[in-house]
């Protein structure tokens, strides 16, 4: 099995999105049990990063669609 270019970057996107919340609730969590303000950066920092990578990836996979070839049957 074989990925493609684009399969490969929309899945990197998808697993960074997900890291990124992972790592965001984690720190918020963190935050909550320790109320350093570092934890709470992190959380929020981190939060804020996926819903970047999020809209990114909804971006991208917009664009690899119109350059996808189109089907001649």
């Amino acid at each position: 099995m074989s990925l493609s270019l684009r399969s490969f970057h929309l899945f990197f996107i998808a697993a960074s999105v997900l890291l990124a919340a992972w790592v965001g609730v984690w720190g918020v969590q963190s935050w909550q049990a320790t109320r350093s303000g570092g934890d709470l950066a992190v959380g929020l920092l981190f939060v804020a990063l996926g819903l970047v990578l999020l809209v990114y990836g909804l971006r991208v996979r917009k664009k690899l669609r119109e350059l996808a070839p189109d089907d001649e049957d």
